[in-house]
């Protein structure tokens, strides 16, 4: 029996929630007030769950990217993960103490986090789309 993550509508909708959650936190970090209460936080960190939950649903192939093979084919992919373990670390800093320093540094690993993130949403695009097609088996 398939896991409720790994069936194509749930891949669907997480990548949906995923789009819309980037989407917001783009929109509100120009409003947070560096505060762990902020709408942006809280935005954000649900989209940090999402991603996991993504991260996830394709855990063979993120594993794969150990593979230099695997890495040269997909860089965008590597990258996305990359700039996710940056973004981590960013986030890790805010935990030990926000400070001016901290949110500068975390500012400009978002500003490549989003830009990164779009280029992988744009470049996986019809793989999505195929999400929706139905396969001969159902």
């Amino acid at each position: 029996m398939k896991h409720i993550f790994s069936t194509k509508i749930s891949k669907a909708i997480i990548d949906i929630l995923l789009l819309i959650g980037l989407i917001l936190s783009i929109k509100t970090a120009r409003t947070a007030d560096n505060s762990w209460g902020s709408l942006h936080c809280i935005v954000s960190m649900a989209w940090y769950v999402l991603i996991l939950v993504h991260i996830w649903q394709h855990w063979r192939f993120t594993k794969a990217l150990a593979k230099w093979k695997v890495t040269k084919r997909n860089i965008i992919t590597s990258l996305t993960v990359v700039v996710f373990i940056l973004m981590t670390f960013s986030v890790i800093l805010f935990i030990a103490g926000i400070s001016d320093q901290f949110v500068r540094i975390h500012h400009i690993v978002a500003h490549i986090f989003w830009a990164v993130i779009i280029i992988h949403a744009i470049q996986k695009t019809k793989r999505f789309i195929s999400l929706f097609k139905k396969s001969k088996n159902e």
